[in-house]
């Protein structure tokens, strides 16, 4: 039995309706119908009065699929409201049917439709996907941590992905470098990653160097990047990353991983850089390259799905959640720890 407070999105006209009353939490900062104000179903049902013109104004309420707008029709319409109409299906059915959206920011129909669920969360919404659209990251390093960064800020819609890494596809990369194929074998890593995002996305270019990074190439390889993922397995590169992240002002997101364990922290200009928490690397630091050591594969992709999820939430202009503290995970008894990091008032970072 259809709902007689529902209307299709074909059969609707905004310019009959006084107003148009969208009730989802932060519904401002998501895609939403031209001409709409904000007011939360609870609100609006505690005080109609304060949103809606009169009792016989013609009324349109709106939510993402058609739930909360057809409870607020029928408890209006018990209270008096004469014609108050919900969109059937919500925002989802109007955007199934081509009809413009306000509050996208440029965002494309095809864009709109791939991220949704991404739009949909309310502290990302359409002005979030925007800035991951306009966002420049460099991932330094193509291998277990960068595999699972590189696929997601891909899926995600990060405009630009600078993919820095000097080698070539080896068949024990296989086991923790999942965006790498045996026909990949012996290619180099950054046009085999490059591949990897054009075959799922036209959202994200790629921008690939094959060499290695250094201090002397630091400050080229990061300029104009929103976020630098440090995905390397070297302590000397973290230094040369910290320093040069610290001077150019830009946020390090920086993981390690060693048997079945990792970390994870973020380094911001003015907090901790990587000498605060490391002033000089341990003495088996020349050991514990996974080469030697080994690594479990889903312990990499844990600590790059980390990095990843990090770099969207700086990306999308959120707060980073590892800035002052190193997360720690250790895969072998299933266990998440973490510890305050601080900068340090004798590391060379303080210095003027």
């Amino acid at each position: 039995m259809s709902d007689p407070h529902a209307t299709s999105p074909e059969d609707v006209d905004l310019s009959r309706f006084d107003a148009i009353v969208d009730v989802r939490p932060q519904a401002q900062t998501r895609p939403h119908l031209p001409e709409s104000t904000f007011t939360p179903l609870e609100r609006l049902l505690e005080d109609p009065a304060a949103s809606l013109p009169s009792t016989s104004a013609r009324v349109l309420v709106v939510c993402d699929i058609g739930m909360r707008s057809a409870i607020a029709a029928r408890e209006l319409a018990e209270l008096g409201y004469q014609s108050v109409t919900s969109l059937d299906g919500g925002i989802d059915a109007w955007r199934r049917h081509g009809l413009p959206l306000a509050g996208t920011d440029s965002l494309t129909p095809n864009e709109l439709e791939r991220f949704d669920r991404q739009i949909k969360i309310p502290d990302i919404g359409s002005t979030g996907q925007s800035k991951l659209r306009s966002a420049s990251v460099t991932v330094i390093g193509a291998g277990g941590l960068g595999s699972p960064v590189i696929s997601y800020l891909a899926g995600a819609g990060i405009g630009t992905l600078r993919i820095v890494d000097p080698d070539v596809v080896e068949l024990s990369n296989l086991q923790r470098q999942p965006i790498y194929a045996l026909s990949d074998l012996g290619r180099p890593k950054v046009a085999a990653a490059a591949d990897s995002v054009a075959a799922t996305t036209t959202q994200t270019a790629t921008e690939i160097v094959q060499g290695s990074f250094d201090s002397s190439s630091a400050a080229d390889l990061i300029e104009g990047s929103t976020v630098v993922v440090d995905a390397t397995d070297s302590f000397q590169a973290r230094y040369d990353l910290s320093d040069a992240t610290r001077k150019a002002e830009v946020p390090l997101v920086t993981g390690a991983v060693y048997r079945w364990e990792g970390q994870i922290t973020t380094l911001v200009p003015n907090g901790a850089c990587y000498r605060c928490i490391f002033p000089s690397p341990p003495e088996s630091a020349a050991r514990l390259d996974c080469a030697l050591v080994g690594a479990v594969g889903p312990v990499v992709g844990t600590i790059g799905t980390l990095q990843a999820t990090e770099v969207i939430r700086i990306s999308a202009g959120l707060a980073p959640a590892y800035a002052g503290r190193l997360l720690m995970y250790d895969g072998a008894v299933g266990t998440f720890s973490s510890v305050s990091v601080q900068a340090r008032p004798d590391c060379v970072c303080q210095r003027p």
